[in-house]
């Protein structure tokens, strides 16, 4: 078992590196047309593309079939580009002007005050702390860890040319972020994907497993907590938004504001996702059953 697992991982790894050399043969605007097309038009036959059509039906039930297509066609394209930016992600660190940022005083006023940004997986969320270090330089990022060990160690590497200070998920990321935040840095996480734990907080009016440490933090502690959306802007290049912090009324109950919070995370995040469908990362395994 262990020999197989090994097996499946090098060539993964292998695939890998085949795409940096492809990626990187050429320049990031020309790799990242060529993944998108071709994962726009190879990536909806793929059998898993007919969860990101039941996640449609279960946020937008609205959209027609070809609407449906049209957006999955495009969230592949997005995901081919999105890849093929990560490989070549030394030019959006070095061409600052690739990445337009508005909200610049939010992130001004927050500068260390160990303050919490929150988004999903829309557009190329790997260039979110890129656009926060236009201002503030102690950022840190929290990553998932990969099951391929193999890549886990270059994909850690990759993301530390953005910032060094990278966080796992789970518990003793938690205690590292928290411990971070109290000598006055800023974290960015995105809190769009299912959890094991956390709460069963509303998103596109069903039930979903959601982290609930953006809210605990801020409740406990009173670490702000800023939204913000990210949009493709043509090509290689992006437009990030910040927005005011949430908040909400308190109601002495803690459980009940952590769950009032997230809700509000979660609104936030819908609105971003109706706006720019096509951008957002629709082949998780978002909602349970057993919750709707």
């Amino acid at each position: 078992m262990f020999i197989l697992k090994l097996i499946r991982y090098a060539i993964e790894m292998l695939i890998v590196l085949f795409l940096i050399i492809l990626c990187r043969s050429s320049s990031i605007d020309k790799s990242s047309n060529f993944m998108g097309n071709f994962t726009a038009k190879y990536g909806p036959r793929l059998g898993i593309s007919n969860r990101a059509n039941q996640n449609l039906k279960n946020a937008l039930p609205n959209l027609d079939r070809k609407q449906r297509a049209k957006i999955i066609k495009r969230m592949w394209e997005n995901l081919g580009r999105t890849s093929s930016e990560f490989l070549n992600i030394k030019t959006l660190i070095n061409e600052k002007e690739r990445i337009r940022v508005k909200g610049k005083n939010i992130l001004e006023n927050n500068l260390n005050n160990g303050v919490i940004y929150v988004s999903g997986h829309i557009a190329n969320w790997e260039v979110i702390p890129i656009a926060i270090k236009q201002i503030d330089q102690k950022v840190g990022a929290v990553f998932r860890q990969s099951n391929n060990y193999l890549f886990n160690s270059w994909m850690i590497k990759q993301r530390k040319l953005i910032t060094k200070n990278q966080f796992p998920k789970g518990i003793s990321g938690t205690k590292e972020i928290l411990n971070f935040l109290k000598n006055n840095g800023s974290i960015a996480m995105l809190v769009d994907q299912k959890l094991s734990n956390g709460v069963k907080a509303n998103f596109f009016g069903l039930k979903s497993m959601t982290t609930s440490t953006p809210a605990v933090l801020s409740l406990k502690y009173g670490y702000p907590v800023i939204p913000l959306k990210v949009k493709r802007d043509g090509g290689a290049n992006f437009k990030i938004e910040f927005f005011d912090q949430i908040k909400i009324d308190k109601t002495g109950d803690l459980e009940i504001d952590i769950l009032n919070f997230t809700n509000k995370i979660n609104l936030f995040l819908e609105n971003m996702i109706i706006e720019n469908p096509e951008e957002w990362f629709w082949l998780h395994n978002r909602w349970d059953k057993r919750f709707n």
